[in-house]
C-alpha cells in the first residue's frame, strides 16, 4: 500500500475513533424499539419518564465497563448475577429524580452555553480543531438522535452539574478527620536493630538421642508424609519426536526461499514521521523555529493539535514515498529532519527515527532457516494427522499399549504427585488432566501448548503414606538440631534482651546493630523479620522486643517516635488535600440522599414487564 493511501486510511482510523466513543456511548446494540417503540418509559419518577432507550443506553455502558475490568466480554444474562440491572436502575432513576427537579425549579442551560459545549465536543472536530458539521451529522445519524435531542441531552448533563454544585458546594470537612488519619499514618520510628543466631551460641549443639529423634518424628508425621501418588500411564507423541524421520528435498527448500523473497531479501528502510502543512511558507517557518532551537519537532506537532502517532508513517521504503520525498528522506544515513518537501498531502516535514539498510540473505545463508522451519512444520502437521486416528482406536477400545505399538506414540508410566514440574509434568494440561483423571475414566487424547498430543491412564493411587523412620532418619536428626538451635537461639536473645533492658549496649553485647530512621508502618526493612516494623509501633520509647521470623531472630530497640507535624507547610498541603478528598465523598453521599429523598417525594414506579422483554433482546 502506498503512503498516500496509508496515511489518509490512518487520518480517517483517528475522526472514525472519536466518533465512535460517542456512538458507541449513545447506542443500545441495536436494540431501538420493545413493543411500541424506544421512548416507551420502563419507569418514571414522578412526571418524568425513564425511556426503553435511556435504560438500553445506560445498561450497555455498565457492561462494556465491566468487561474492561475483568479483561472478558460479559454477557448481560452474565451481569445480571451481578446485580448490573439494579445499578443501572439506580443510576437512570437518579438520574431522571434530577431532572424533575431540575424542571421543577426552572434550572437549565441557556442556549449559547449549549452551543458552545457542543463546538468544544472533540469527536466533532477535525483535525484542524474545528467544528465538522459531517462528524457531528453522523455521530447523531447512528446514534438514531436528532439535533434538538442531542442539544437537551447537553442542556440536561450541564443542569445536573449545577444542581449538584449548589447542593455540594458548601460542605467542607475540618481537619479532625484528616489529622486522625495522618496522626496514625504519618508517624513514623527510628530503631536498632541485631540479628541473634546460632554462631553466637556458646558451644555447638549435641547430636539428639535415639529416643529423641524417635519423638520428633512422631511429634511431626506431616513433615514425614509422602504425597499422594498417582500411578499414570501415557502415550505421547510431539513434533520433536517425528523430526529425524523427516527428508526435505533442496527443491522444497529452494521454492520456500523463492515464495519469500520479501522477507530474505529486503530493502532500505526508515521509520519516519510525516507533518503536513497547509503550505510550504508554514512548513519552513515551523522548520526555521525548530532550527532556531525555540521549538522541537514535538512542540510543533502539539500545536496542530495532534500527537506523534497521528503522523507517524512507521516503517517505509521509497516507493511508499513521492519522488521528492524517497530521495531527500534516503539520502540521510543517520536520523534527522529534512523538509519542506512536497508529499502527496502536501508540503511536508519529514523526521526520520531510524534508517534500516537493505538486508539480502543468499539461499544458502538461509538454507539453515528454511530447513528447521519446514521440517518443524511437517512435524506439527503429522501430528495433528495421528489425532483423529488415535481417537478412533480409543474410541474403539483400544489400549494405550495397543495404540504405542501401532503409531508413532510412546507408551511411558510416571508416579505423579501434586507439584511435580519434572518431564512431561511441565505442561500444565498434562499435570491437570494426571490430577483429575480416576480409574475408570476413558482415555482420550489432549494436546500439548507446543503442539504435542498425549492420552493418558491412572492405573493407581497410592494414598499419602508416613515414610518409614529408618528412611527419614538424617532429615529428622537435621530437622530436630534446627529446632533446638532455634529454642537456645531464642533463649539467648531473651537473656540479651534482659541485659539492653539493664543497660547495656548493642556494642557491649558484641551485636552488629543497624540503625533505621523514619520508619512508616508500611514500610519494608530488608532482611529483618516480616513482623519487626508493627512490632516497634507498638512499642514505647526505649522499648525492647524479641522479634522472631521464619527463618531470622532479632533483637530490636525504639529509640524515637516522631509524630505527624500538621503545620509544617508540606503536610498542611497533605492535610488540606485530604480534607478535599473527604469533602468529596460525603458531598458524593449527601447528593445520593438529597436524590432519594426527590425520588421519594415524587413517587417511583417501574414497568418491570417492559424491562424483562429489555433484557430478552440483549445478548
Amino acid at each position: 500500500m502506498s503512503a498516500p493511501l496509508r496515511a489518509k486510511k490512518k487520518n480517517n482510523t483517528i475522526v472514525w475513533a472519536l466518533l465512535g466513543l460517542l456512538v458507541i456511548s449513545l447506542t443500545g446494540f441495536g436494540v431501538r424499539s420493545v413493543g411500541h417503540g424506544g421512548s416507551q418509559a420502563i419507569g418514571t419518577v414522578g412526571d418524568e419518564k425513564v425511556t426503553v432507550d435511556v435504560y438500553v443506553r445506560a445498561l450497555n455502558t455498565q457492561l462494556r465497563a465491566i468487561s474492561q475490568q475483568a479483561g472478558i466480554n460479559i454477557s448481560l444474562q452474565q451481569g445480571l448475577t451481578f446485580g448490573v440491572d439494579q445499578q443501572v436502575l439506580a443510576q437512570v432513576l437518579g438520574t431522571a429524580a434530577i431532572d424533575g427537579e431540575n424542571s421543577r425549579i426552572g434550572l437549565s442551560l441557556g442556549d449559547q452555553r449549549v452551543k458552545d459545549n457542543l463546538l468544544a465536543t472533540e469527536a466533532f472536530q477535525s483535525l484542524s480543531g474545528k467544528f465538522d458539521k459531517a462528524a457531528y451529522d453522523f455521530a447523531l445519524e447512528r446514534a438514531n438522535l436528532s439535533p434538538g435531542e442531542y442539544d437537551e441531552t447537553i442542556r440536561n448533563d450541564a443542569a445536573r452539574v449545577l444542581l449538584q454544585a449548589s447542593v455540594t458546594s458548601g460542605i467542607r470537612a475540618n481537619d479532625t478527620y484528616g489529622l486522625a488519619l495522618l496522626n496514625f499514618l504519618g508517624e513514623t520510628r527510628d530503631f536498632r536493630w541485631a540479628r541473634v543466631d546460632e554462631t553466637m551460641l556458646s558451644e555447638a549443639t549435641r547430636a539428639p538421642t535415639p529416643a529423641e529423634i524417635d519423638a520428633h518424628y512422631r511429634a511431626n508425621p506431616e513433615a514425614y508424609t509422602a504425597p499422594e501418588i498417582r500411578k499414570i500411564s501415557y502415550i505421547l507423541l510431539t513434533p520433536e519426536m517425528l523430526i529425524p524421520s523427516i527428508e526435505v528435498s533442496e527443491e522444497a527448500l529452494q521454492t520456500a526461499y523463492d515464495s519469500q523473497s520479501d522477507r530474505f531479501n529486503q530493502p532500505a528502510r526508515v521509520i519516519v514521521d510525516r507533518l503536513v502543512f497547509g503550505s510550504d511558507a508554514e512548513a519552513q517557518e515551523a522548520l526555521d523555529k525548530i532550527t532556531a532551537g525555540t521549538k522541537i519537532f514535538g512542540d510543533i506537532v502539539a500545536t496542530r493539535g495532534l500527537e506523534l502517532e497521528d503522523i507517524d508513517m512507521g516503517e517505509v521504503t521509497k516507493s511508499d514515498l513521492s519522488a521528492q520525498a524517497a530521495e531527500a528522506v534516503f539520502l540521510l544515513t543517520e536520523p534527522g529532519l529534512v523538509g519542506p518537501i512536497q508529499s502527496s498531502l502536501g508540503p511536508a516535514l519529514f523526521r526520520v527515527n531510524a534508517v534500516l539498510a537493505a538486508q539480502n540473505t543468499s539461499f544458502e545463508n538461509a538454507r539453515s532457516v528454511l530447513h528447521a522451519e519446514f521440517v518443524a512444520d511437517r512435524a506439527r502437521r503429522m501430528v495433528d494427522d495421528n489425532i483423529t486416528n488415535i481417537d478412533d482406536l480409543l474410541a474403539g477400545g483400544a489400549t494405550l499399549e495397543e495404540i504405542a505399538d501401532e503409531t508413532p506414540m510412546e507408551l511411558t508410566a510416571l508416579d505423579f504427585s501434586s507439584g511435580d514440574e519434572d518431564g512431561i509434568a511441565a505442561y500444565e494440561n498434562f499435570r491437570n488432566a494426571a490430577l483429575a483423571v480416576a480409574e475408570k475414566d476413558f482415555a482420550e487424547v489432549l494436546s500439548l501448548s507446543d503442539g504435542g498430543i498425549f492420552a493418558l491412564r491412572l492405573d493407581g493411587i497410592v494414598p499419602p503414606t508416613v515414610i518409614p523412620l529408618a528412611d527419614v532418619a538424617d532429615r529428622v536428626t537435621s530437622d530436630w538440631t534446627a529446632a533446638e538451635n532455634r529454642k537456645r537461639v531464642l533463649e539467648l536473645a531473651a537473656e540479651l534482651q534482659t541485659r539492653l533492658e539493664g543497660g547495656e549496649t548493642f556494642e557491649e553485647l558484641a551485636l552488629l546493630a543497624r540503625d533505621e530512621a523514619k520508619i512508616s508502618r508500611d514500610a519494608f526493612v530488608e532482611t529483618a523479620p516480616a513482623g519487626l516494623v508493627a512490632d516497634m509501633f507498638g512499642q514505647s520509647v526505649n522499648g525492647i522486643a524479641v522479634v522472631e521470623g521464619r527463618d531470622v531472630i532479632v533483637l530490636a530497640k525504639l529509640s524515637e517516635i516522631t509524630s505527624f507535624d500538621g503545620a509544617s507547610a508540606n503536610n498542611v498541603e497533605v492535610l488540606a488535600s485530604v480534607a478535599q478528598q473527604y469533602s468529596g465523598q460525603i458531598g458524593t453521599d449527601v447528593f445520593a440522599a438529597f436524590t432519594a429523598a426527590i425520588q421519594d417525594d415524587a413517587g417511583v414506579t417501574l414497568n418491570q414487564a417492559l424491562i424483562n422483554a429489555v433484557h430478552a433482546q440483549i445478548p
